[in-house]
């Protein structure tokens, strides 16, 4: 029987369980929220749970990551074309968290464009920049760059420029909860542990399977984590191939961004199963299950409802 969102589930590191589906209302309504809140502010995740006590922390933070992450694409580039003004701003003395609070945009993601713009660097170098201030930020602006001609007359000033950038990509990364390389590390380790634990799992029950760098080593570009060696039957259904997903599947998820994806396992390996660790939008998994050629779970299925093939000699 389906569990709905008042019927909790344990999780991998949360106590007291975690809900894996909820449905459509629900979600949106947790989506309007921090739709009405700043981009560059972190939700109060207490005031969240206790207004959906039935929701987990783990899925609230993981809807919350979603929506920052569709923000601050969809704002970017008018950062981006914006850049002189706030670069400005900051060249005048302005803190960077003012800036970043009135542009409405978080810390980490504008001091990157403002260390691109300022020291004339690409997108990658910003990028390793603002991982090792101390180590890349130089120890004078180049000349040819927007802070160099800013301070072309005073050496002092702009090493005390430098300094100050270093100071502040540092102050972002600290405090910035929504766009931090360590909050893009946090998603990239979660993503592995889920990975690990959808292996545990074919492995205590004996399914044969392929990883993604196995058949990534045999020429396949796009693939999903695991390939069956022989397909198992899931409630009914032919699952050749799993996905594990350590994110909260709502409908952009899902039907914007997966199914392309998805479609092209299907036409390689025929149908499959999506694992999303962090719940499902019910509407989402009913749909699934009566139509389609991906099963949409939340989490890997009970013993009692996967079938092995069983090969039988030739005589």
């Amino acid at each position: 029987q389906r569990q709905t969102s008042s019927s909790p589930r344990p999780g991998l590191r949360q106590g007291g369980g975690r809900v894996r589906i909820m449905r459509l209302a629900e979600y949106e309504s947790i989506r309007a929220h921090l739709l009405s809140l700043p981009c560059a502010r972190y939700p109060d995740m207490d005031a969240l749970k206790a207004a959906h006590p039935g929701v987990s922390l783990d899925t609230l933070v993981s809807i919350c990551a979603q929506e920052s992450s569709r923000r601050i694409k969809a704002h970017h580039g008018r950062h981006a074309r914006a850049i002189s003004d706030h670069a400005r701003r900051y060249l005048a003395g302005e803190d960077i968290f003012d800036v970043a609070h009135d542009a409405d945009f978080p810390p980490c993601q504008l001091m990157r464009l403002l260390v691109e713009h300022m020291l004339g660097v690409g997108h990658k170098a910003a990028g390793a920049l603002i991982r090792d201030p101390r180590g890349r930020v130089p120890t004078h602006p180049p000349p040819e760059s927007p802070a160099g001609a800013h301070h072309a007359d005073d050496l002092a000033a702009g090493a005390a420029l430098c300094e100050r950038i270093r100071f502040d990509v540092e102050r972002c990364v600290a405090w910035d909860h929504v766009a931090s390389p360590a909050v893009d590390a946090s998603r990239h380790s979660a993503g592995r542990e889920y990975e690990d634990l959808l292996e545990e799992k074919l492995n205590a029950l004996g399914v044969p399977f392929v990883s993604e760098g196995s058949l990534r080593a045999e020429g396949h570009a796009k693939t999903p984590d695991v390939k069956l060696e022989l397909p198992i039957a899931v409630r009914g259904r032919v699952v050749n191939w799993i996905d594990s997903k350590a994110s909260f599947c709502d409908p952009i998820v899902h039907y914007e961004r997966g199914a392309e994806q998805f479609q092209g396992y299907v036409d390689r390996f025929g149908t499959g199963m999506v694992v999303y660790w962090l719940g499902v939008v019910d509407e989402i998994a009913e749909e699934s299950e009566s139509r389609g050629d991906v099963l949409v779970v939340d989490d890997f299925p009970d013993e009692s409802e996967v079938t092995k093939l069983k090969l039988t000699p030739r005589v």
